[in-house]
């Protein structure tokens, strides 16, 4: 896999449920994976007693106070701040790609030409640089 490359799958309060850890090493993704979590999340512990290095905080408020949420609500209670974060991170890391990925996909499909749906399997051969 690429190592200018990073999935983020951002999660918040479920760190025994980040179902899309578990599916993409099962759909053969061998690249890095990194788990992005604020520092408002009261369940940081157990994301780091979990998945480790893999794990990724970014100081929520700070976020906030660096764009307009379009919002009247003040509870920050929306995944906007992560998606903004994650560009920042993926400089700080040295990824030049990423994706970014909510915690509890089940599954990867695609749509063919015809119309027609079906599921990938392997996400290596999906990969156009091969």
């Amino acid at each position: 896999m690429r190592s200018d490359f990073c999935a983020f799958i951002l999660s918040h309060g479920r760190a025994n449920n980040v179902r899309t850890y578990n599916l993409l090493r099962k759909c053969g993704y061998t690249g890095d994976i990194r788990i992005v979590i604020d520092n408002e999340d009261p369940t940081a512990s157990e994301y780091f007693d979990e998945f480790g290095d893999e794990v990724i905080m970014f100081n929520k408020p700070f976020v906030a106070n660096s764009f307009d949420p379009c919002d009247n609500q003040d509870n920050r209670k929306t995944i906007v701040y992560a998606r903004n974060a994650c560009f920042d991170l993926a400089r700080e890391l040295g990824y030049k790609y990423f994706i970014e990925l909510d915690d509890d996909y089940y599954y990867f499909g695609m749509r063919k030409p015809n119309d027609s749906a079906c599921y990938i399997y392997d996400l290596e051969a999906v990969d156009q640089e091969k």
